[in-house]
Order: C-alpha cells, then sequence, then structure tokens
C-alpha cells in the first residue's frame, strides 16, 4: 500500500466527517502533514490549489520547521501518527472558532440577501446597498459613484421600470450589472474574510507550536525517565492531558536517583519479580474430530455383471430359452402370458458402488501454554510511625516495584493506608504516573488499621486481573492484633496459593502479626546481609 494511501486510511474519519473544508482539502492536509512528519512519505505528484489550503500550508510549514520535533517524530512511527491526529484536531478546532467569531460572518448574510432579492424590491432598496458599501470600502477598492447613477436612473421612474421587466424571459442590463457589483463586493469580502482567517490562525499556530514545542521537551524528558519504566514511551505522548509540572518531573528524578544509591532495595524489587516469572504449564483440553469411512455394497442400479436369474418383463436380458417359444404358434401364447405377468426368465446384472460415511470421537490432549508474570498487590503503612527512615524505605521500594512491574508489563495494585485508604490500579502506567508521582510526594501520617488494606487487597484477590498475584505489605508493624475473620481469610487464600509477603522497617514490630506471612524479613540499612537472606528465602519457595 503506498503511504499517501494508507494515511487516507488510518485518517478515513477526519477526511469523511471532518466538518471543516471540503473533502478534497482535508485529504490534501493528511498528505501534507505526513510528508512533514515523515519526509520519507512521498507526497501525491499533483499540486492542490486551494486558497484556504494556501495559508493552512504556510501555517503547518512554520509550525514543523522545529528541528527537534521533525527528529522525535522521524524516529517514531505511532508518535508520528498521533502527531498528525493531534494536528489536524488543532485545525479542525482553531478553523471552527476562527469561522464562528468570525466578523465577517453577518456581512456574508447581507450579501446572500442581496443576491436572493428579486428586481422589483432593488427599485425601492437599492440606496441601502450603495451607502452600505460606500461606507465599508475605499473609492479604489470599488467604485460606486458609477452605479449610482445607473441606478438613479433607471429607478427612478419606478412604474416604467416595473413595466419595462414584466414577461421579461431574458437577462437584463440592470441584471448584469447588478451581478457585477455583487460578484466585485464578494470578491472583497472574501479577501478580507480570509485575511481575517490567515491573521487568526497565524496567533493560534503560534500557541499551538508553543505547545507543541513544550511537549516535544517533556516528550524528550519522560523518554529519559520513563524509559526503564516501560518500552513504549509513546503512550506517554498526550496533548489533551497538557503539560506536566515540573515537579512531577522533580520528584521521579528524586527517587530514580534514591534507587540508584539503594542496592538492596534494588536486589529486593527484582527478586521480588522473579518469584513470578512467566512459566509455562500444561493443560489438558477435549477435543472432538471426524472419522471417515468407505465401503463396497452391492446396486442393482450398477450392471456391471451378472448376478442370477430372475422373472421380470425386461425383454433387453431376457434368456435364449424364454425368446424360443416365440418361434412356434403353440407357445408363443405362453410367452406372452408371461411377460405380462413379468414372468420371464431373464438375467439379473448388478454392481457395486462406494459408501462413505463420517463419525465424531472424543479424545484428550496436552497443550502447553505460557503464563503471564505474575501481578502484585502492594500495602504501604502511611501512618506517622513510619516518618523517617521507614517512610523513605516504602517509598523507594515502592518506586522499584512499580518501574519492575511497568517495564515487565505486569499488573501492579499499590494500597496505601493509615487511618484510610489510597489506591494505585497500574494497569496502564500513562494513566496511573500522575498518581504514582502524588504517593510519592505525600506524608506520612494518622493511625495504623491493618485490616481496610488486608480486606481489599483480599478482594482484589477475587478480581480477574489479580487472582494470582503476590501480596507484599511494607510496615513498621507497630499495631494492634488482628481479627479472627481476616486471619481465617489470609489463611484461605494461602491454602489457595497465594503468597503473602512482609517487609518490615522497624526493630518493634508485634510478632504474632507478622508471622501469618509467608515470608517476613526486617530491612535495615547497615544489615548487608540483607539482599543475601532475601535471596534464599525466596528460592525456597520459587
Amino acid at each position: 500500500m503506498k503511504a499517501y494511501e494508507q494515511a487516507e486510511e488510518e485518517f478515513k474519519q477526519f477526511i469523511e466527517f471532518g466538518n471543516i473544508f471540503d473533502k478534497a482539502t482535508r485529504r490534501y492536509l493528511v498528505y501534507y502533514l505526513q510528508h512533514k512528519v515523515q519526509p520519507a512519505a512521498a507526497l501525491e505528484s499533483h499540486r492542490y490549489n486551494s486558497p484556504q489550503y494556501d495559508y493552512l500550508k504556510e501555517s503547518l510549514d512554520t509550525v514543523f520547521a522545529d528541528d527537534k520535533l521533525l527528529k522525535v517524530a522521524s524516529g517514531n512511527l505511532s508518535l508520528s501518527k498521533q502527531i498528525i491526529h493531534d494536528t489536524l484536531q488543532w485545525m479542525r478546532k482553531s478553523q471552527q472558532e476562527i469561522n464562528r467569531d468570525n466578523p465577517c460572518q453577518e456581512e456574508f448574510k447581507r450579501l446572500q440577501s442581496w443576491k436572493d432579492r428579486p428586481l422589483q424590491i432593488y427599485a425601492d432598496t437599492w440606496y441601502h446597498l450603495t451607502n452600505f458599501l460606500k461606507e465599508t470600502y475605499t473609492r479604489e477598492e470599488i467604485d460606486i459613484s458609477f452605479y449610482e447613477k445607473y441606478f438613479d436612473d433607471i429607478f427612478r421612474d419606478k412604474a416604467k421600470f416595473l413595466e419595462s421587466i414584466k414577461n421579461q424571459q431574458e437577462k437584463l442590463p440592470i441584471d448584469i450589472l447588478l451581478d457585477d457589483l455583487l460578484m466585485q463586493w464578494e470578491k472583497l469580502l472574501i479577501a478580507k474574510s480570509l485575511q481575517y482567517e490567515m491573521q487568526e490562525m497565524v496567533r493560534k499556530q503560534d500557541e499551538y507550536a508553543k505547545l507543541l514545542y513544550a511537549k516535544v521537551e517533556e516528550y524528550e524528558n519522560m523518554m529519559e525517565l520513563i524509559a526503564p519504566f516501560a518500552q513504549e514511551v509513546g503512550r506517554f505522548w498526550d496533548m489533551s492531558r497538557g503539560l506536566w509540572k515540573q515537579t512531577n518531573f522533580d520528584v521521579l528524578h528524586r527517587y530514580a536517583e534514591l534507587l540508584k544509591n539503594e542496592k538492596s532495595i534494588r536486589e529486593l524489587a527484582d527478586l521480588l519479580g522473579r518469584m513470578r516469572e512467566a512459566q509455562t504449564e500444561i493443560e489438558e483440553q477435549l477435543y472432538e474430530y471426524t472419522i471417515s469411512k468407505a465401503s463396497w455394497k452391492g446396486s442393482i442400479e450398477q450392471k456391471t455383471e451378472i448376478g442370477g436369474i430372475h422373472e421380470s418383463d425386461d425383454l433387453n436380458y431376457v434368456l435364449p430359452s424364454e425368446m424360443a417359444m416365440l418361434s412356434d404358434a403353440v407357445t408363443e401364447t405362453a410367452f406372452y402370458k408371461k411377460y405380462v405377468e413379468k414372468g420371464l426368465l431373464t438375467f439379473q446384472y448388478q454392481g457395486r458402488e462406494s459408501v462413505s460415511g463420517e463419525g465424531t470421537a472424543t479424545d484428550k490432549r496436552e497443550i502447553t501454554r505460557r503464563k503471564e508474570k505474575g501481578p502484585f498487590i502492594i500495602c504501604v503503612d502511611a501512618s506517622a510511625s513510619m516518618e523517617g527512615l521507614p517512610e523513605h524505605v516504602a517509598k523507594v521500594l515502592c518506586f522499584a516495584i512499580l518501574k519492575m512491574a511497568a517495564g515487565e508489563g505486569r499488573r501492579c495494585y499499590l494500597i496505601s493506608f493509615s487511618t484510610g485508604l489510597q489506591v494505585i490500579n497500574l494497569l496502564e502506567l500513562e494513566t496511573s504516573l500522575d498518581q504514582v508521582v502524588k504517593f510519592l510526594s505525600m506524608t506520612f501520617n494518622g493511625g495504623t488499621d491493618i485490616h481496610p488494606p488486608m480486606y481489599e487487597a483480599l478482594n482484589m484477590l477475587q478480581t480477574r486481573d489479580y487472582k494470582e498475584a503476590d501480596v507484599l505489605m511494607i510496615s513498621d508493624f507497630i499495631m494492634y492484633e488482628m481479627r479472627e475473620d481476616l486471619m481465617k481469610k489470609i489463611k484461605q487464600e494461602q491454602r489457595r496459593g497465594t503468597r503473602f509477603h512482609s517487609l518490615t522497617v522497624s526493630t518493634e514490630s508485634n510478632a504474632s502479626i507478622v508471622e501469618l506471612f509467608d515470608n517476613y524479613w526486617i530491612y535495615h540499612p547497615e544489615n548487608k546481609e540483607i539482599a543475601r537472606q532475601l535471596a534464599e528465602d525466596l528460592r525456597k519457595i520459587d
């Protein structure tokens, strides 16, 4: 498929229903934009001529003169397509706003009303037209004095004029003169309207270019910052959401730097990731198949060989001994009697035909499929007792796990809790990144209640997306006892195969709660053996 044909298919909706300009202009704008964003895409050989297209082309040339924008777009086809889509949306919105606010709209309506006016009405109203044109345009633009003199002469005697146009079929000189005047007016009005549109488009083009270039800067920052999170950073290009605040970048940069310095936390996130690496599973599947059989059976329809003798009235196969009865007058009557009664001895021919049949049977087979990498549910204690080093460790570890999960396409559900809950469902990072920043920027305060986050985690384990998730709780575990009903539900999930892990960032944890978890670790930055111990524990359960 040629490049311009592919572009027409991808932007078919805009070309067909763009609601601005005409279809030919919309189509060529798509081709031209594709050529600007992806210069390798050849432009159609013919030149499209349109006043509207000319000033739009000039605006597009200005917008896409930025080398950085072209460099970012040229290396990413999906991003190029998105930029074209955003630009078409901007053009459509801008043109609609320009048309709506165009001060020439009222004058266009006035012009149309004069075009639709019959000659009889001109006899009483012509001076309104000439006065308006004199007030609106200079003598250099249109000389009204000639038309005034002519109209005054012909319309002075109204009765005589009305009589002269009765039953007239051909075009009169006055018709030709009025058409000429209205055509000059229309040309001036179109030029004036186009001038307004061009000025407005230049203004809007500057606004759009400013936003577009800022978006390119943001995108490059995203590529540097979020590439560790996800391979396809093009997903983060969204003109409709506006620009990110610099503070958002600052927060992510800060935690990226912190993570570089926390080797043990990086290793912990990596080890947690390996616990639910993609595995293969063998599944038994019932399937149905068809059995086809072919056999031969005798058929009297297939007369290929003699199979015996029988009685019939078939003279073609009658035996010679029967035919001999016709040679004597005495036996001839007996022959006819046997013929009528179908009692003549005749040869019986037969043959074979192939008969096929089908049947179905059911059997079992094993199929091997690759399981998705396991998701995570992370519960983070955001109470006041976590302030300081525990808060730092919890946030950096969450940042590391979110980065690992997003980079590997794994689902991750973050629950931060104190006296209330805040959740981030990291199914699509591009729609959740603002919430991640909010979590990293929040201040830990309030009391500790383990029940709401654990019930939330248990509810998520019943959903399709998180039914095979591991649950990790990061807390100082300075809290009261756990209710009996909650402990029972956790044990039920453990019997089902769910693993509950805890990371304690305190030496004063409630041992009775911590011991409910399958694995529990105590994090302390001075403990150089933490990563080794974690690795040993994780290998035991892999």
